[in-house]
């Protein structure tokens, strides 16, 4: 999980200008060849403060989602809370730009 959250950090980083408070960024990832069980899936929540309020979600699904609808998938991520995001390079020069504005 930690590879992934880098990788959402080092993309958030290269399309912070894209990206709006208004609409989290969710990656999936899921296990091919049997349908999700939620009950042993998990999601983690953060908010990125220094980049424009963005939300990214990580969820992490015991099995594949074909057999999820968008509703099942939005209760399921709401269930969980989300956290303060730990501080990265993009976050770190965001908040070095405004002091300097």
């Amino acid at each position: 999980m930690k590879t992934i959250l880098g990788r959402v950090s080092r993309l958030e980083e290269r399309y912070e200008a894209q990206l709006s408070a208004d609409k989290p960024v969710r990656v999936f990832v899921t296990y091919a060849g049997k349908d999700a069980d939620l009950a042993t899936s998990t999601c983690q929540r953060y908010l990125r403060d220094g980049i424009h309020g963005i939300l990214t979600e990580i969820v992490q699904l015991d099995g594949g989602m074909d057999h999820l609808s968008d509703e099942d998938i939005e209760k399921f991520v709401a269930s969980f809370p989300i956290k303060a995001a730990p501080i990265t390079s993009a976050v770190a020069r965001h908040q070095a730009t405004e002091v300097r504005s």
